[in-house]
């Protein structure tokens, strides 16, 4: 199949190269509000912006990264994915149609977050009110990826049709995982967004805390496995060929991939633990929910371990250790997405502490719930989209990456700032140092212990930021100047795609089967919770703008 692109497959490339640069524009206009609020936090640093401007900042740079970023670089890799592994063409209607709301969606959310009237935090939690174009925007969004995905699925079902007897391909198998948490996440947050957060931001409605609360980490959850199914369908499925080897274990790959589709949605009440009004036995459900979730993770850390190793030793590497010099750590597209994977590892570790009902409250809302995910999103996921990226620049826009020096040395740099960054900010975590808050010294009163873990923190975040500087000039600076290529580069993204060991189906290959059980634990997760909260009766508050919230007299 990989032979099969180009003139065939032009109008999802056109809407990939769309996507891309999109996300490649959110990158840049998060990650430079990422930097201006960590400087904000930093002692001694110059203070440029005001608590208020501070707040807005914040809102843009988790809604651009988290949400915008990440989702749009999804889109034009699931369509490259699917498209050249099935070579089948994706529905023009959905697929166009889809991506223009996302962008429109995507945009009048922006610009409500930029004009200052939506400084509510990438959780909007209610009943902090936002301006009623960010909902709704935020609504619009939803709907476009929601026509998105459903051209994922019925390319699939039109495969699947024409090839019964076929097993799922790795690659598809993972954009198919993706999706699906996709799908089970988002229709609470659809549903709590029209039923409270419009009504409020637009006549004032009032509304329950804990019930939006609830429906906001039914989704808020989830969404780090949309995220993160996409690199870890890139570490399974492209890094070995890069390393000249094979995946160990395909049937290790899909079972981790339906133990996501199982268990990723279930958990979002560990978000929730000094919530009041949800029981211990909720709590506990979801806890062990969690638990169950991290196996995938720990799979596939053997997994591609394994598959490393392999191909480390196929190139010559001998001794415990030596297989891995001999990998090609001089392709940006490699170095990137096994670098992502050894953070990985690490936030997987503070994941769990998290996840654990007594330890979390030592943890929570502090800065080491922000150095946790910068290790996840910022980088399992952003780090490995950026590997991929140096790949997909030249298979979509026919142009070789600008400058391969910066490319080599750019995951490097990342790594290292991130490191620095996200250490530090655990050990802050420990020692208290909040998150979320303009000010963190409390006019000179905080202990003198929390000032070299946050200097500390602000060198590593200057280092990793940087990179990516580096790496959104050098992405642009290649679709825009990049040298024109051959349509089939090295290493080609469309051979690296194919999936050359399709066997026959089997257990693993009956999604309806692994989504319908998805679905049963999702209802038995959360029926607790939401009897708890409707049984209980719902305590109705007024909404409040981010400036009623100041202090007068």
């Amino acid at each position: 199949m990989a032979s099969e692109g180009g003139a065939r497959f032009a109008f999802e490339d056109k809407i990939s190269r769309a996507a891309l640069v999109f996300a490649f524009l959110m990158l840049a206009v998060g990650g430079l509000f990422g930097i201006t609020q960590l400087l904000a936090r930093t002692p001694y640093a110059p203070q440029f912006i005001s608590a208020k401007t501070y707040y807005t900042i914040l809102t843009g740079h988790g809604v651009f990264l988290a949400i915008v970023w990440t989702a749009f670089f999804i889109v034009a890799f699931s369509n490259y994915v699917i498209t050249r592994e099935l070579g089948v063409n994706l529905s023009r209607t959905l697929l166009g149609f889809g991506a223009l709301l996302a962008i429109v969606g995507s945009l009048i959310a922006g610009l409500a977050i930029l004009s200052g009237k939506a400084a509510v935090l990438y959780t909007f939690y209610a009943p902090l009110k936002a301006h009623p174009a960010f909902y709704l925007g935020a609504a619009i969004l939803i709907i476009g990826t929601w026509l998105i995905g459903a051209a994922y699925f019925k390319a699939y079902l039109q495969w699947k049709k024409a090839n019964p007897s076929k097993e799922i391909p790795l690659g598809t198998m993972g954009i198919l995982a993706t999706w699906i948490v996709w799908f089970e996440a988002t229709p609470p947050l659809a549903f709590m967004v029209l039923k409270d957060l419009v009504p409020m931001a637009l006549w004032g409605k009032s509304v329950d805390v804990l019930e939006t609360r609830t429906y906001f980490w039914y989704f808020g959850h989830p969404l780090v496995y949309f995220w993160i199914i996409p690199a870890v369908t890139y570490w399974y499925h492209i890094l070995p060929k890069l390393a000249g080897g094979r995946v160990f274990s395909r049937t290790m790959a899909k079972v981790a991939f339906i133990l996501f589709i199982l268990a990723s949605t279930p958990v979002g009440v560990h978000h929730q633990f000094v919530d009041p009004g949800i029981s211990n036995i909720a709590k506990f459900v979801h806890t062990v929910f969690t638990f169950i979730v991290a196996t995938p993770s720990l799979l596939t850390a053997f997994n591609v371990l394994a598959t490393l190793e392999i191909a480390g030793r196929m190139r010559g590497g001998k001794g415990f250790l030596g297989w891995l010099k001999t990998l090609p750590w001089r392709e940006p597209a490699f170095s990137a997405g096994v670098l992502a994977f050894i953070i990985f590892g690490f936030g997987g570790i503070s994941g769990v502490v998290n996840a654990s009902y007594i330890v979390n409250y030592i943890v929570h809302n502090t800065v080491w719930v922000v150095g946790h995910f910068h290790l996840t999103v910022g980088t399992a996921a952003t780090l490995t989209f950026m590997g991929a990226s140096y790949l997909m620049i030249p298979a979509l826009f026919g142009r070789s990456i600008y400058s391969q020096a910066l490319a080599r040395a750019q995951p490097f740099v990342w790594f290292i700032g991130m490191s620095i960054f996200s250490f530090s900010l655990h050990t802050a975590g420990l020692l208290g140092v909040p998150r979320r808050t303009y000010n963190v010294m409390y006019a000179g009163n905080a202990p003198d212990a929390w000032i070299p873990l946050l200097l500390a923190a602000a060198l590593g975040g200057i280092v990793f930021a940087s990179s990516g500087a580096v790496f959104v000039f050098n992405a642009l600076a290649s679709i825009l100047a990049g040298p024109r290529i051959n349509p089939h580069p090295k290493p080609n993204l469309a051979e690296l795609v194919d999936d050359e060991e399709v066997g026959p189906a089997g257990a693993l290959d009956r999604l309806s089967i692994w989504l319908l059980l998805a679905l049963a634990l999702i209802v038995f997760a959360y029926a607790i919770p939401f009897y708890e909260i409707y049984s209980t009766g719902l305590s109705l508050v007024p909404p409040v703008t981010p400036e009623g919230l100041r202090l007068t007299g």
